[in-house]
């Protein structure tokens, strides 16, 4: 890792000098929301349930990690298998790990080698100019994987020339460095960036003393270019390399994590062209290509690569949008895209099976939309999809949403909708020796989804109130025992899981120096049981909370942020490897509370301090596996 280190700073020495030395502001996005629907829409206008998380709140919080940031959405859950870099897994209102969709600036990043999950564990949070987090079903929109939701990642646009840097060590022995530089011209921009952390990590297990440590490098360039008045483009290009160390499974006697030496080296490009034209002022498409490539080695010492998988993805897609009606009070969106994933996988066949294949499959989908402001106090959108598999039937979604401002302070929104997720590659062909075993004959997973929504807004402050519900049927599980290859497979459960609960987000200034952001989530999640009847879903906490305050002081030189998180009981699944049955055990409750101190030294450089779970819980989010104690680091930044 000191090698990568020594050639961020050798990058930081050759970034043209000729960047101007001022502060540059964060690129001003307009007052619209481009994930919730076909076409951009006005947050006013907006009737789905979303979250917009900026840059300078990631700033305040000084997160290096995006999971970190999205512990205080409503609805959403995270449980983490340990330290940093540890396995993380997210899941929205009660959904699967894989039922959320991410991108980054509009593109896909899923992972088709871990179940079409996106990995939380490896996402730092850098260059990021704002997060748009949709919750809810959003097949109607993206098709499959956004059965729960969407967080769409977007990037910072240079609007002038500057060079960035942040330095930081911490706890665990944490070293970060990052390094982001921007040129800014009439017609085109060119941002290029840097991130490297290496930390040695801690002891995941409940026994034993190694620790597993973390390293991640990414790399990023973006390229925009205003061709005429009617064209523009846009290249960029992002690549990450990463390694993380786990520990095994005892499954003779305890079934728990222990101690070993085990890690996994990771590699992931992403890549898109966008080309978009205006045909006239009411009329405008585009056209984009996007590529993924995603490669993991798994290693165990002394034996070198035991296992690899990787993926290669390919979409096309076209759009474009019609304003109608006198004032522009229609828009008519049209999307078709196309998709194509290869899937494969390696290692050492055994008596269990031959792990060793090459899969793919495609998927050709039609969407169109319509967004209607009837006047000042109403507007409604309707979505439909069809998505055309070649391994699967068709399957289509809609989604009706209407919102109303009933005065000046009060308004109502709501919306029914429906989501689908096609069988991911490792649930369909997935092999794992002495322990997992595909399931080729799966079908995708379906689900119908309501909610209704209250909001006040007043002074500086907004309070919102929701209710959804949503039915999920042909729910994928992905631990059912086969009794004639001895390991686990997954398989269609039948009648539906179903997911209701209540969110409340309270947010806004108690003065000009003070903010605050409060919410809470009620979920209660159930599937059928074995034997009859609903039972609880596992790793879904019935109760979440988090509260958050935010002062500048010495005329905002300074700034003080205190975050606290509460998790609920939850439940997860012990495997006995003496009795060869699976049961449900609660994990405890817990709650952690972060501070983080910023100093504004000059124009140019700030000092931050952060401590998080400064109390020291200790806690479990997965069986056996332990989170973090106390951890505090400091770090300088420079803006030129």
């Amino acid at each position: 890792m000191k090698n990568k280190f020594t050639f961020v700073a050798a990058w930081a020495l050759v970034t043209p000098i000729a960047v101007q030395a001022q502060s540059t502001e964060n690129q001003a996005l307009p007052n619209m929301i481009v994930t919730g629907g076909l076409a951009p829409i006005a947050l006013d206008q907006f009737a789905g349930s979303l979250t917009v998380i900026t840059a300078a709140e990631i700033e305040a919080a000084q997160a290096t990690y995006l999971s970190d940031v999205l512990r205080r959405v409503p609805g959403f859950a995270i449980n983490q298998s340990g330290g940093p870099g540890s396995q993380t897994q997210l899941r929205a209102r009660g959904s699967e790990a894989n039922h959320v969709l991410v991108l980054i600036d509009g593109v896909r990043v899923n992972d088709p080698t871990a179940a079409d999950e996106y990995l939380f564990n490896y996402a730092l949070l850098d260059n990021v100019e704002r997060i748009e987090i949709i919750r809810g079903p959003q097949s109607a929109i993206w098709g499959t994987d956004a059965l729960g939701g969407v967080i769409n990642i977007i990037t910072k646009t240079s609007t002038r020339n500057h060079f960035n840097f942040d330095a930081e060590v911490g706890s665990f022995n944490t070293n970060r460095l990052a390094f982001n530089g921007g040129l800014a011209k009439a017609k085109w921009q060119l941002d290029a960036g840097i991130n490297v952390l290496d930390t040695a990590g801690t002891n995941i297990s409940r026994s034993g003393y190694e620790e597993d440590g973390f390293e991640n490098w990414t790399a990023h360039v973006k390229y925009g270019l205003n061709v005429s008045d009617r064209w523009d483009l846009d290249l960029s290009f992002k690549h990450a390399d990463a390694l993380n160390e786990f520990d095994g499974t005892d499954f003779v006697v305890s079934g728990l994590p222990t101690d070993a030496d085990l890690w996994t080296e990771r590699s992931q490009q992403t890549g898109q062209l966008h080309v978009a034209y205006q045909h006239s002022t009411d009329w405008r498409s585009s056209f984009a290509y996007q590529r993924t490539d995603v490669a993991a080695d798994n290693f165990t010492f002394g034996l070198g690569i035991t296992s690899a998988t990787s993926a290669e993805t390919d979409e096309y897609t076209f759009n474009s949008t019609l304003k109608l009606g006198e004032h522009d009070q229609y828009r008519v969106s049209f999307v078709a895209d196309h998709r194509a994933i290869d899937f494969s996988q390696r290692g050492d066949a055994s008596p269990f099976g031959d792990p060793n294949q090459d899969q793919s499959y495609h998927t050709t989908g039609l969407a169109a939309e319509i967004q209607h402001q009837v006047n000042n106090r109403f507007n409604w959108s309707v979505s439909g999809r069809n998505d055309t598999f070649n391994r699967f039937a068709d399957v289509s979604n809609f989604k009706l949403a209407a919102a109303y401002q009933l005065q000046a302070e009060w308004r109502v929104r709501g919306s029914y909708g429906t989501g689908s997720k096609a069988p991911s590659f490792i649930e369909r062909f997935g092999f794992f020796p002495a322990n997992f075993i595909g399931n080729p004959n799966l079908e995708p997973e379906e689900s119908d989804a309501f909610e209704v929504a209250v909001a006040k807004s007043w002074q500086q402050s907004r309070f919102e109130v929701v209710y959804f519900n949503q039915d999920l049927t042909n729910e994928i599980n992905g631990f059912v025992f086969d009794p004639d290859s001895g390991l686990f497979t997954a398989a269609n459960q039948a009648g539906d899981s179903e997911r209701q609960g209540l969110e409340f987000d309270w947010s806004g200034q108690i003065s000009d120096d003070l903010g605050f952001a409060v919410n809470y989530t009620h979920t209660d999640a159930t599937e059928p049981g074995p034997t009859g009847g609903d039972v609880a879903e596992v790793r879904r906490p019935e109760n979440m909370a988090s509260a958050s305050l935010d002062y500048r002081f010495a005329g905002d030189r300074g700034q003080l942020r205190a975050q606290l998180n509460y998790q609920d009981d939850q439940l997860d699944v012990f495997f006995d490897p003496s009795t060869f049955e699976s049961s449900n055990v609660k994990l405890d409750a817990y709650t952690t509370f972060d501070v983080t101190f910023n100093w504004q030294l000059t124009d140019e450089y700030q000092v931050y301090v952060k401590g998080q779970n400064i109390f020291d819980e200790d806690y479990e989010e997965v069986l056996g596996y332990a989170r973090p104690g106390a951890a505090y680091s400091i770090g300088l930044r420079g803006r030129f």
